[in-house]
């Protein structure tokens, strides 16, 4: 998506009115104090953009922990319509507008220095993240503006279709790739992802178009297939260890005090600490067939399951006093039915506080349960997992495609990788890779313990591990891979608001939202390419309606 773009700085405030895909902007008076390009080091341009489209604490809760965690069911929440499949019409259009004026500000980077080579790596690295923010707009909608989105036309732009949105992601992430250059341009500080290694830029990007042809599979097999394979060949590799996650720093002081745009709080997970969903106790309870860990004297053992994953008890911690649990509630290990109305949701026994929560490892300065929860400002955001990596390559070298190894080798490799994230022993992990013990909903570890439980097949096995393995930041993968394959097995929400699912009770696309509904602003400041872009839609503008990769025809229940 190579654009010409007025000049819009960045530090302009973007609040208060819908951008419409950027044409307000030619109202905006150009102030003569602002920065411009010869006033500023051009990747302090990019650094705000990273933490700001990386979501402050405000929008990290509307967005990442009210809509996706709740709807990949990660999380269950109380007191939130947005809890039985709602979506809030003005957080959504609270990231609609934030997304366009961090598009314009991508786009001012490339518009001022794409064709100056001295800044050839900056504007490389500029496109890959303007990659990342679109595709995970795209995924929330579908079609969205994006070719002609902010450019210097001065009109609202109109929408692109899905597919032409991932081709050109795609095509985009290869030849930014390949430009990149370690022996050019620095980066250095200023660069909050990976501090000026320009190595990891490449192989983040090689990552990302393997997590984007993937999303192909169900749609369009041949493309998924040649841009899989490409990006595993691509000149600088992928992700090869857990020391190479993706991560953006949440505190940075040479950013906060010299240029003032860091955003003063970390994700907190819903202000405090998140609850497990029934579903997700479901799939970690047995699963592996390692005891339980007993811990301190609060501990119930009539309300622990005796066998879990060795990860529950760090995802989710037993319930305390500590962590706000009601004395009765304490020393149990249990997780919220997802889709409660407010009403269900806040009675004592499915109180988020009264069940289990995020473990202190993720979001404490300390990992003692007993004491009180003090929530770590400064944790690093994870936005890729090297054990994604491996399980991308793991399903295409299932589908037979050139992965560079097989399928079970790549398998086994991320379910150790998302281990060692929360530092399990060796000799568990081999335990766990051997115990044929089957989770509540009939999965097992072992890759060649198939069975006929439709909940068992490879397939099956490879993308439940992905789903625990993205845990707790990677939710947006999750709910991809949901809708994309309908795995893993997924409890329906309980009390899904009317005509918001197609129907209630049941497991699959027919019970859970495919995507979140344009802004209400949209069909009137944007009216005839809002109009023509649900033309497109079968079944409209609801978020029953399934997107263009969201092409599965079989039901799994």
């Amino acid at each position: 998506m190579k654009t010409k773009i007025k000049s819009y700085f960045l530090m302009c405030v973007f609040a208060g009115a819908s951008l419409t895909a950027c044409e307000s902007f030619d109202s905006l008076n150009e102030n003569p104090n602002a920065a411009t390009p010869d006033k500023i080091k051009p990747i302090y341009l990019l650094s705000p953009v990273m933490i700001r489209s990386t979501f402050n604490v405000d929008m990290y809760q509307r967005i990442h922990n009210l809509y996706v965690d709740t709807w990949c069911q990660y999380f269950a929440n109380d007191k939130y319509p947005t809890n039985n499949y709602v979506p809030n019409n003005d957080y959504t259009q609270g990231y609609w507008d934030a997304h366009w004026g961090w598009v314009a500000n991508l786009n001012e980077i490339i518009r001022n220095y794409g064709d100056n080579p001295q800044y050839s790596n900056l504007v490389q690295v500029t496109r890959i993240w303007r990659v990342w923010m679109f595709n995970r707009a795209t995924d929330l909608f579908g079609d969205i503006p994006y070719s002609k989105a902010c450019n210097d036309s001065g009109e609202a732009a109109p929408y692109d279709t899905q597919k032409d949105i991932y081709y050109d992601m795609l095509n985009e992430l290869a030849e930014a790739s390949e430009l990149l250059d370690p022996n050019g341009d620095e980066l250095g500080t200023g660069d909050l992802i990976f501090s000026g290694d320009i190595n990891r830029w490449k192989a983040f990007a090689n990552s990302l178009r393997l997590r984007l042809a993937m999303r192909l599979t169900e749609v369009d097999i041949d493309k998924a297939k040649t841009e899989a394979e490409a990006a595993v060949n691509a000149d600088g590799g992928m992700l090869n260890s857990i020391s190479d996650d993706v991560k953006i720093a949440r505190k940075n002081s040479y950013y906060q005090v010299d240029y003032g745009f860091y955003n003063g709080v970390s994700h907190l997970f819903n202000g405090g600490r998140m609850t497990m969903s029934r579903s997700m106790e479901k799939i970690l309870t047995n699963f592996g067939g390692e005891p339980f860990p007993m811990g301190p004297d609060f501990y119930n053992p009539d309300s622990i399951p005796d066998y879990v994953d060795p990860r529950g008890p760090i995802y989710f911690n037993v319930t305390s006093t500590h962590n706000g649990a009601s004395e009765e509630f304490s020393g149990r290990w249990k997780g919220v039915p997802a889709g409660y109305t407010n009403a269900v949701a806040t009675v004592p026994q499915n109180a988020v506080k009264n069940n289990s929560r995020v473990g202190v490892f993720f979001v404490g300065t300390s990992k003692d349960l007993n004491v009180d929860v003090v929530v770590n400002m400064d944790r690093d955001q994870t936005l890729m997992y090297y054990a994604e990596v491996c399980f991308l390559k793991a399903e295409g070298a299932l589908r037979g495609w050139n992965m560079g190894g097989n399928a079970e080798d790549f398998y086994k490799e991320g379910i150790r990788a998302s281990m060692k994230e929360v530092e399990i022993a060796d000799d568990v992990i081999e335990r766990y890779l051997t115990s044929t013990m089957p989770n509540l909903y009939g999965t097992t570890v072992p890759f060649n313990d198939g069975t006929s439980n439709k909940h068992n097949s490879q397939l099956f096995k490879i993308i439940t591990q992905k789903y625990l393995s993205g845990f707790p930041d990677n939710s947006w993968e999750a709910w991809a891979d949901y809708r994309r394959l309908g795995i893993p097995a997924l409890d329906p929400f309980e009390q899904p608001e009317t005509g918001y699912v197609l129907e209630k009770g049941a497991m699959d696309y027919r019970g859970s939202l495919r995507r979140i509904i344009y802004p209400a602003q949209e069909p009137i400041v944007n009216e005839a390419n809002y109009k023509e872009a649900v033309s497109r839609m079968d079944g409209g503008d609801q978020t029953t309606t399934r997107m263009w990769w969201d092409a599965r025809t079989e039901i799994v229940d």
